[in-house]
């Protein structure tokens, strides 16, 4: 048995253990290069984990993909335990308000606990971890009880199919960036080069590539080795995001025994932002000012985007309902853009509204033929404007809109 598989078969024996001897606490793991994880067990089955490289950007990203947004500064934390577990306890507090069921949490929680348990396996094959067992900390409520057996079965399972890929050295919490721009362009296909170069910026790891692009995470990957064996793309270690929780949140404690006292109304509560999200990409300080005007006199949010470069990122973290995009913009026009969003599986259906001060039968015909969903005239009023805002938004909630035909995003040639 190899040195790795060892260490890993070591390892999960040890996570295997303590559900089989009905462990009810906390397991503490730690990498010599000094990574920290915790996993919560109750009863031998799991309950939550956290920690490692990228445990805010996890955060973020499940909750994203979950369609959960939290405004952190309407929360309020009473107890060490609680902001200590900030994590957890948000989506406790959620359950709680019933803005969240006990069934919609639990996977929410599952993915949680197998992205850890991953990310600890494929550590244990490169470093020595050391653990640490503390039976008294104990993490209540219990929302969720995973069978601990199945959960690490799973993350091995998908450790074992990257390892026989060849790419169990490559982390997903690594980013890819563009390190030989020139012969990517040479070597690869005109939409593979713009779409590379527009994505692989060094910022965003792999996983949150393939949430963003909603590509599976080993196919994404195996596409991108290609490029990065012939020395055109590179991966870097990420560094973790701030925590989106305030600095401030502590200041929340110090008043608990005060704000327990308030009535519920007053008390400061999570705010979950379901309101529709416009986008308006137009160069035009005037033209984004004017939409923006319209769009949330609707009560709707807004989103301007005026930098042609920076689209498919903005719309791929922010997937708003709505997209209002000009045809006449430097570097990408409008016509290439629009074909471009809508080969990205997640806005295959959403509404693209062209906005122009030309509307002749030509455009149309060239609007129709990329994916765009109707023109909007820049002279026709604002309350033409978002008349026909409100019109599409309304559609595409009742019924997708068959447009065009769009094949999904391939990555390699």
């Amino acid at each position: 048995m190899d040195t790795d598989n060892l260490a890993v078969y070591s390892l999960i024996e040890q996570l295997r253990g303590y559900g089989r001897k009905q462990f009810t606490g906390k397991l503490e793991l730690h990498s010599i290069k000094e990574y920290k994880w915790t996993i919560y067990y109750c009863h031998g089955r799991l309950v939550w984990a956290s920690g490692g490289s990228h445990n805010h950007r996890r955060w973020r990203r499940l909750m994203g993909q979950y369609r959960v947004q939290i405004d952190f500064n309407k929360i309020s934390l009473r107890s060490a335990d609680e902001i200590r577990l900030w994590d957890y306890h948000v989506l406790v507090i959620l359950m709680r308000r019933l803005v969240l069921t006990r069934e919609q949490i639990s996977p929410i929680i599952e993915s949680f606990v197998q992205e850890v348990l991953f990310d600890i396996i494929q550590c244990a094959a490169n470093d020595r971890i050391t653990y640490y067992c503390d039976f008294e900390d104990e993490i209540t409520p219990v929302i969720s009880l995973i069978h601990a057996e199945n959960a690490i079965n799973r993350a091995h399972q998908e450790w074992l199919l990257w390892r026989k890929e060849g790419i169990a050295d490559f982390s997903p919490n690594l980013a890819p960036w563009i390190k030989r721009p020139e012969q990517l362009k040479e070597e690869a296909s005109e939409l593979t080069y713009k779409t590379l170069i527009t994505i692989l910026d060094g910022r965003r790891s792999l996983r949150e590539l393939s949430a963003w692009m909603k590509k599976d995470l080993l196919t994404l990957v195996q596409s991108l080795m290609a490029y990065y064996y012939r020395g055109m793309i590179g991966l870097v270690e990420v560094a973790d995001i701030q925590s989106p929780v305030p600095s401030s949140i502590s200041l929340h404690e110090s008043v608990r025994s005060e704000a327990t006292q308030l009535p519920e109304s007053k008390q400061k509560k999570i705010e979950i932002i379901s309101r529709p999200l416009i986008a308006c990409v137009d160069d035009s300080n005037q033209v984004c000012a004017t939409i923006e005007q319209i769009v949330t006199g609707f009560g709707f949010g807004f989103l301007g985007i005026r930098d042609s470069i920076k689209v498919l990122p903005l719309l791929a973290e922010h997937k708003p309902e709505l997209i209002l995009l000009d045809l006449v913009m430097p570097i990408v026009g409008g016509y290439e853009l629009c074909t471009q969003i809508r080969r990205m599986p997640e806005f295959k259906d959403t509404p693209i509204l062209i906005l122009t001060g030309n509307d002749t039968i030509v455009d149309r015909i060239r609007a129709r033929f990329v994916g765009a969903t109707s023109f909007i005239s820049k002279t026709s009023g604002n309350e033409n404007i978002g008349e026909q805002i409100q019109k599409y938004l309304l559609a595409s909630d009742k019924e997708p809109k068959e447009l065009s035909s769009i094949d999904s995003l391939e990555l390699s040639d």
